[in-house]
């Protein structure tokens, strides 16, 4: 059970760019929020060092925006965020196939 969860851990936090992107492509949301569906959906506890440095990369690189509301911020997908998740997926869908028949080619 331990290396299960060491291993979710590493793949949510691998994947924590596009995880982010896919959740804000549903719902703009604030950075608390995003922890709490992301503990929801995948089990993993985010710390806001762990969260909050993605976002500003994220901002930075004019993939979401931030809105000031009542004093929280409110992180939205950009157009070119959302255009770069669909690219990123296509990207991560091809690169996990490759890695599944590798592991595959390993246990036969």
């Amino acid at each position: 059970m331990y290396q299960e969860e060491k291993v979710n851990n590493h793949f949510v936090k691998a994947f924590l760019d596009i995880i982010v992107l896919a959740m804000l492509n549903e719902n703009p949301s604030h950075g608390y929020k995003l922890m709490e569906d992301i503990h929801n959906e995948f089990g993993v506890l985010l710390s806001p060092g762990t969260l909050y440095p993605l976002l500003y990369r994220l901002e930075e690189g004019n993939l979401i925006e931030v809105e000031e509301v009542q004093r929280s911020k409110v992180y939205r997908l950009t157009s070119e965020g959302n255009r770069r998740l669909f690219q990123i997926i296509k990207v991560y869908r091809k690169k996990m196939k490759n890695i599944l028949e590798f592991m595959e080619e390993i246990l036969n």
